[in-house]
Protein backbone atom coordinates (compact mmCIF):
# COMPACT_ATOMS: atom_id res chain seq x y z
CA UNK A 1 0.00 0.00 0.00
CA UNK A 2 2.78 2.43 0.92
CA UNK A 3 4.65 1.73 -2.32
CA UNK A 4 1.49 2.22 -4.34
CA UNK A 5 0.70 5.46 -2.56
CA UNK A 6 4.24 6.75 -3.10
CA UNK A 7 4.05 5.84 -6.78
CA UNK A 8 0.80 7.75 -7.15
CA UNK A 9 2.31 10.68 -5.29
CA UNK A 10 5.43 10.64 -7.45
CA UNK A 11 3.33 10.61 -10.61
CA UNK A 12 1.22 13.45 -9.28
CA UNK A 13 4.30 15.51 -8.44
CA UNK A 14 5.73 14.85 -11.92
CA UNK A 15 2.46 16.04 -13.48
CA UNK A 16 2.45 19.11 -11.23
CA UNK A 17 6.00 20.00 -12.17
CA UNK A 18 5.09 19.66 -15.83
CA UNK A 19 1.97 21.80 -15.40
CA UNK A 20 4.03 24.27 -13.38
CA UNK A 21 5.93 25.16 -16.53
CA UNK A 22 2.80 26.89 -17.79
CA UNK A 23 2.41 30.58 -17.05
CA UNK A 24 0.70 31.38 -13.77
CA UNK A 25 -2.16 33.12 -15.55
CA UNK A 26 -2.70 30.14 -17.86
CA UNK A 27 -3.06 27.76 -14.93
CA UNK A 28 -5.56 30.13 -13.35
CA UNK A 29 -7.54 30.36 -16.56
CA UNK A 30 -7.67 26.56 -16.84
CA UNK A 31 -8.96 26.32 -13.28
CA UNK A 32 -11.60 28.94 -13.96
CA UNK A 33 -12.64 27.13 -17.12
CA UNK A 34 -13.20 23.94 -15.13
CA UNK A 35 -15.70 25.72 -12.88
CA UNK A 36 -18.85 24.95 -14.94
CA UNK A 37 -17.79 21.31 -15.17
CA UNK A 38 -17.35 21.10 -11.39
CA UNK A 39 -20.77 22.68 -10.93
CA UNK A 40 -22.33 19.78 -12.81
CA UNK A 41 -20.09 16.94 -11.63
CA UNK A 42 -19.55 17.87 -7.96
CA UNK A 43 -23.06 17.96 -6.45
CA UNK A 44 -21.68 17.69 -2.92
CA UNK A 45 -19.59 20.84 -3.21
CA UNK A 46 -22.46 22.62 -4.95
CA UNK A 47 -24.92 21.68 -2.21
CA UNK A 48 -22.63 22.73 0.64
CA UNK A 49 -21.79 26.02 -1.06
CA UNK A 50 -25.42 26.92 -1.58
CA UNK A 51 -26.32 26.02 2.00
CA UNK A 52 -23.49 28.13 3.41
CA UNK A 53 -24.53 31.07 1.26
CA UNK A 54 -28.14 30.67 2.38
CA UNK A 55 -27.03 30.73 6.03
CA UNK A 56 -24.41 33.47 5.84
CA UNK A 57 -25.76 35.82 3.16
CA UNK A 58 -29.56 35.60 3.51
CA UNK A 59 -29.93 39.10 2.06
CA UNK A 60 -29.11 37.70 -1.39
CA UNK A 61 -31.80 36.46 -3.70
CA UNK A 62 -31.86 32.84 -4.83
CA UNK A 63 -30.59 33.89 -8.24
CA UNK A 64 -27.73 35.85 -6.68
CA UNK A 65 -26.74 32.91 -4.47
CA UNK A 66 -26.76 30.58 -7.46
CA UNK A 67 -24.44 32.89 -9.39
CA UNK A 68 -22.18 33.45 -6.38
CA UNK A 69 -21.93 29.70 -5.82
CA UNK A 70 -20.85 29.17 -9.41
CA UNK A 71 -18.29 31.96 -9.13
CA UNK A 72 -16.97 30.54 -5.86
CA UNK A 73 -16.38 27.10 -7.38
CA UNK A 74 -14.53 28.72 -10.28
CA UNK A 75 -12.34 30.69 -7.86
CA UNK A 76 -11.58 27.60 -5.78
CA UNK A 77 -10.46 25.64 -8.83
CA UNK A 78 -8.47 28.58 -10.11
CA UNK A 79 -6.68 28.87 -6.78
CA UNK A 80 -5.99 25.13 -6.76
CA UNK A 81 -4.30 25.29 -10.16
CA UNK A 82 -2.36 28.40 -9.20
CA UNK A 83 -1.00 26.51 -6.20
CA UNK A 84 0.76 24.20 -8.64
CA UNK A 85 2.69 27.23 -9.89
CA UNK A 86 3.30 28.44 -6.33
CA UNK A 87 4.81 25.08 -5.37
CA UNK A 88 6.94 24.60 -8.49
CA UNK A 89 7.99 28.02 -9.78
CA UNK A 90 10.71 30.31 -8.32
CA UNK A 91 9.54 32.52 -5.47
CA UNK A 92 10.66 35.69 -7.24
CA UNK A 93 8.38 34.91 -10.17
CA UNK A 94 5.43 34.23 -7.90
CA UNK A 95 5.97 37.44 -5.94
CA UNK A 96 5.73 39.43 -9.16
CA UNK A 97 2.03 38.61 -9.12
CA UNK A 98 1.50 40.77 -6.01
CA UNK A 99 1.02 44.41 -6.96
CA UNK A 100 0.64 46.18 -3.62
CA UNK A 101 -0.28 45.91 0.06
CA UNK A 102 -3.12 47.62 1.94
CA UNK A 103 -2.67 48.70 5.58
CA UNK A 104 0.84 47.26 5.75
CA UNK A 105 1.80 49.99 8.20
CA UNK A 106 -0.07 47.97 10.87
CA UNK A 107 2.41 45.12 10.48
CA UNK A 108 5.42 47.41 10.20
CA UNK A 109 4.54 49.32 13.36
CA UNK A 110 4.24 46.10 15.37
CA UNK A 111 7.57 44.80 14.03
CA UNK A 112 9.25 48.11 14.87
CA UNK A 113 8.02 47.71 18.47
CA UNK A 114 9.42 44.19 18.61
CA UNK A 115 5.88 42.90 19.09
CA UNK A 116 4.81 39.46 17.94
CA UNK A 117 2.10 39.30 15.27
CA UNK A 118 -0.55 36.62 14.76
CA UNK A 119 -1.93 36.71 11.23
CA UNK A 120 -5.49 35.44 10.83
CA UNK A 121 -5.56 33.89 7.35
CA UNK A 122 -8.95 32.56 6.19
CA UNK A 123 -9.48 30.56 3.01
CA UNK A 124 -9.95 33.68 0.94
CA UNK A 125 -8.30 34.62 -2.33
CA UNK A 126 -5.04 32.80 -2.94
CA UNK A 127 -3.99 31.99 0.62
CA UNK A 128 -0.95 30.03 -0.60
CA UNK A 129 0.62 33.28 -1.81
CA UNK A 130 0.26 34.80 1.66
CA UNK A 131 3.16 32.75 2.98
CA UNK A 132 5.46 33.65 0.08
CA UNK A 133 4.88 37.35 0.56
CA UNK A 134 5.13 37.35 4.34
CA UNK A 135 8.29 35.23 4.44
CA UNK A 136 10.08 38.10 2.71
CA UNK A 137 8.75 40.67 5.16
CA UNK A 138 9.54 39.22 8.58
CA UNK A 139 10.75 36.34 10.74
CA UNK A 140 7.88 33.97 9.97
CA UNK A 141 6.83 30.76 11.69
CA UNK A 142 4.13 28.44 10.39
CA UNK A 143 2.56 25.16 11.46
CA UNK A 144 2.72 22.29 9.00
CA UNK A 145 0.91 18.96 8.90
CA UNK A 146 2.50 16.43 6.51
CA UNK A 147 0.37 15.05 3.68
CA UNK A 148 0.02 11.30 3.15
CA UNK A 149 2.26 11.00 0.08
CA UNK A 150 5.98 11.44 0.89
CA UNK A 151 6.66 12.71 -2.64
CA UNK A 152 3.92 15.33 -2.49
CA UNK A 153 4.89 16.22 1.07
CA UNK A 154 8.47 16.94 -0.01
CA UNK A 155 7.20 19.27 -2.74
CA UNK A 156 4.81 21.22 -0.52
CA UNK A 157 7.10 21.37 2.50
CA UNK A 158 10.02 22.50 0.36
CA UNK A 159 7.94 25.29 -1.16
CA UNK A 160 6.42 26.49 2.09
CA UNK A 161 9.57 26.28 4.19
CA UNK A 162 11.52 28.69 2.02
CA UNK A 163 12.44 31.56 4.40
CA UNK A 164 9.90 30.20 6.91
CA UNK A 165 10.47 28.28 10.14
CA UNK A 166 8.08 25.34 9.99
CA UNK A 167 6.81 23.73 13.20
CA UNK A 168 4.74 20.60 13.67
CA UNK A 169 0.96 20.90 13.90
CA UNK A 170 0.91 19.45 17.42
CA UNK A 171 1.47 20.47 21.03
CA UNK A 172 5.19 20.94 20.49
CA UNK A 173 4.51 23.20 17.55
CA UNK A 174 2.05 25.31 19.53
CA UNK A 175 4.64 25.74 22.29
CA UNK A 176 7.16 26.85 19.66
CA UNK A 177 4.68 29.46 18.39
CA UNK A 178 4.16 30.88 21.88
CA UNK A 179 7.91 31.18 22.35
CA UNK A 180 8.45 32.72 18.95
CA UNK A 181 5.72 35.32 19.39
CA UNK A 182 7.17 36.32 22.75
CA UNK A 183 10.41 37.00 20.86
CA UNK A 184 8.67 39.25 18.32
CA UNK A 185 8.18 36.74 15.52
CA UNK A 186 5.17 36.40 13.22
CA UNK A 187 2.91 33.43 12.59
CA UNK A 188 -0.22 32.71 10.60
CA UNK A 189 -3.21 30.68 11.78
CA UNK A 190 -6.31 29.41 9.95
CA UNK A 191 -9.41 30.79 11.71
CA UNK A 192 -12.20 29.21 9.64
CA UNK A 193 -11.77 25.46 10.06
CA UNK A 194 -13.78 23.63 12.69
CA UNK A 195 -11.53 22.56 15.60
CA UNK A 196 -11.90 19.66 17.99
CA UNK A 197 -14.57 20.41 20.58
CA UNK A 198 -11.99 20.89 23.36
CA UNK A 199 -10.08 23.41 21.22
CA UNK A 200 -13.00 25.67 20.38
CA UNK A 201 -15.90 27.72 21.64
CA UNK A 202 -19.26 28.57 20.11
CA UNK A 203 -19.16 32.05 18.59
CA UNK A 204 -21.30 33.77 15.94
CA UNK A 205 -20.09 33.57 12.36
CA UNK A 206 -22.40 35.55 10.08
CA UNK A 207 -24.88 35.25 12.94
CA UNK A 208 -24.74 31.43 13.03
CA UNK A 209 -23.19 29.67 16.07
CA UNK A 210 -19.93 28.13 14.83
CA UNK A 211 -17.37 26.07 16.70
CA UNK A 212 -14.47 28.51 16.57
CA UNK A 213 -10.79 27.84 17.32
CA UNK A 214 -9.42 29.53 20.42
CA UNK A 215 -5.78 29.23 19.35
CA UNK A 216 -5.60 32.69 17.78
CA UNK A 217 -6.96 34.35 20.91
CA UNK A 218 -4.61 32.38 23.18
CA UNK A 219 -1.55 33.03 21.04
CA UNK A 220 -2.15 36.77 20.79
CA UNK A 221 -3.41 37.55 24.28
CA UNK A 222 -1.04 35.30 26.21
CA UNK A 223 2.03 36.76 24.47
CA UNK A 224 0.93 40.39 24.09
CA UNK A 225 0.99 40.03 20.32
CA UNK A 226 -0.96 41.97 17.72
CA UNK A 227 -3.59 40.02 15.76
CA UNK A 228 -4.32 41.03 12.17
CA UNK A 229 -6.57 39.62 9.51
CA UNK A 230 -4.45 38.91 6.46
CA UNK A 231 -5.13 37.78 2.92
CA UNK A 232 -4.14 37.83 -0.73
CA UNK A 233 -7.00 39.07 -2.89
CA UNK A 234 -7.28 38.70 -6.64
CA UNK A 235 -7.25 42.02 -8.48
CA UNK A 236 -9.96 42.93 -11.02
CA UNK A 237 -7.64 41.95 -13.89
CA UNK A 238 -7.98 38.33 -12.71
CA UNK A 239 -4.23 37.71 -13.02
CA UNK A 240 -2.57 39.66 -10.20
CA UNK A 241 -3.16 40.05 -6.47
CA UNK A 242 -2.73 42.41 -3.57
CA UNK A 243 -2.23 41.60 0.09
CA UNK A 244 -4.15 43.35 2.84
CA UNK A 245 -4.23 43.61 6.63
CA UNK A 246 -7.51 43.86 8.56
CA UNK A 247 -7.36 45.13 12.17
CA UNK A 248 -9.17 43.29 14.94
CA UNK A 249 -11.91 44.89 17.00
CA UNK A 250 -10.67 46.09 20.39
CA UNK A 251 -12.69 43.45 22.25
CA UNK A 252 -10.58 40.70 20.71
CA UNK A 253 -7.98 41.53 23.34
CA UNK A 254 -9.68 40.10 26.40
CA UNK A 255 -9.54 37.10 28.72
CA UNK A 256 -13.14 36.35 27.78
CA UNK A 257 -12.39 33.67 25.20
CA UNK A 258 -15.89 33.66 23.66
CA UNK A 259 -15.85 37.42 23.23
CA UNK A 260 -12.40 37.23 21.68
CA UNK A 261 -13.43 34.41 19.31
CA UNK A 262 -16.51 36.37 18.24
CA UNK A 263 -14.33 39.39 17.45
CA UNK A 264 -12.05 37.18 15.35
CA UNK A 265 -15.04 35.84 13.41
CA UNK A 266 -16.20 39.38 12.69
CA UNK A 267 -12.76 40.11 11.27
CA UNK A 268 -13.06 37.08 9.00
CA UNK A 269 -16.52 38.23 7.93
CA UNK A 270 -15.14 41.61 6.89
CA UNK A 271 -12.45 39.89 4.83
CA UNK A 272 -15.01 37.68 3.08
CA UNK A 273 -17.25 40.64 2.27
CA UNK A 274 -14.37 42.22 0.33
CA UNK A 275 -15.32 39.77 -2.44
CA UNK A 276 -17.50 36.82 -1.37
CA UNK A 277 -16.74 34.90 -4.57
CA UNK A 278 -13.13 34.56 -3.47
CA UNK A 279 -14.03 32.66 -0.30
CA UNK A 280 -14.00 28.86 -0.14
CA UNK A 281 -17.67 28.27 0.65
CA UNK A 282 -17.38 24.54 -0.15
CA UNK A 283 -16.18 23.75 3.38
CA UNK A 284 -18.75 22.53 5.94
CA UNK A 285 -18.09 25.34 8.40
CA UNK A 286 -21.15 24.52 10.53
CA UNK A 287 -20.72 20.75 10.59
CA UNK A 288 -21.08 20.58 14.37
CA UNK A 289 -24.00 22.37 15.99
CA UNK A 290 -24.63 23.30 19.62
CA UNK A 291 -26.92 21.19 21.81
CA UNK A 292 -26.91 18.33 19.29
CA UNK A 293 -29.10 20.26 16.86
CA UNK A 294 -29.60 18.58 13.45
CA UNK A 295 -26.97 19.12 10.77
CA UNK A 296 -27.41 21.80 8.15
CA UNK A 297 -25.81 19.57 5.55
CA UNK A 298 -28.18 16.58 5.39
Amino acid sequence: MTTERDLKGSLLVAAMRLAGRLPFSTLGAIGSGLGPLAWRLAPGARKVTLKNLELCLPELSEEQRQQLARDSLKETLRTALEMVAAWTQPNARILQRITHADNEHLLEQALARGQGVVLVVPHFGNWELCNYYMSHKCDLMAMYKPVASPALDRLIYGARSHNTQMVAADKRGVIALFRGLAQGKVTGVLPDQEPERKSGVWAPFFGIPALTPILVSKLANDTGSLALGYGCQRNPDGKTFHVFYEPMDADFYTDDIQQSAAAMNRCVERIIRRDPAQYQWEYKRFKRRPDKQPSFYK
